[in-house]
């Protein structure tokens, strides 16, 4: 059996139109869809004190973070919570916690009751840790 030999008319291409285009919807999908919650967004003024201390964490000892805004809204790792949940979404994300540490940072003119309702909510789902969140004070200029 002879097989025909099949002629090279010219190097193939790569068409870059319809590639680029996908990617571009991509990057689209992704910037519409992803919400970018921060201090700024819930303007949170962290209370200040002189023994503040940076904590570095890595993904695996990632801790829960509980923010108490000014406005008394109840967010549990940028997600917004009703004070009817909160023990429910607590107990759950301690659930995976192997040290049952959170993270608390409540804005320095959030009501104090909310700040005492949470922590006391943190207690009674089996939190063993609750670590305050506070910022260092401007030195002071000489």
């Amino acid at each position: 059996m002879r097989l025909a030999k099949v002629g090279r008319h010219g190097k193939p291409e790569i068409q870059m139109a319809s590639l680029i285009d996908v990617v571009f919807l991509l990057l689209l999908f992704y910037a519409v869809t992803t919400q970018f919650v921060s201090n700024q967004r819930l303007k949170l003024k962290l209370p200040e004190a002189k023994t503040s201390q940076a904590v570095g964490r890595n993904e695996a000892q990632k801790m829960p973070v509980v923010t108490v805004t000014k406005d008394g809204g109840i967010w549990i790792d940028n997600r917004r919570v009703s004070d009817a949940d909160l023990e429910r979404t607590l107990q759950s994300v301690l659930a995976n916690q192997p040290k049952k540490t959170i993270i608390l940072k409540g804005d320095r003119g959030a009501d104090y009751g909310i700040v005492v309702h949470v922590l006391d909510v943190a207690r009674s789902v089996g939190a063993t840790s609750i670590q305050m969140s506070t910022v260092k004070p401007p030195k002071a200029q000489k």
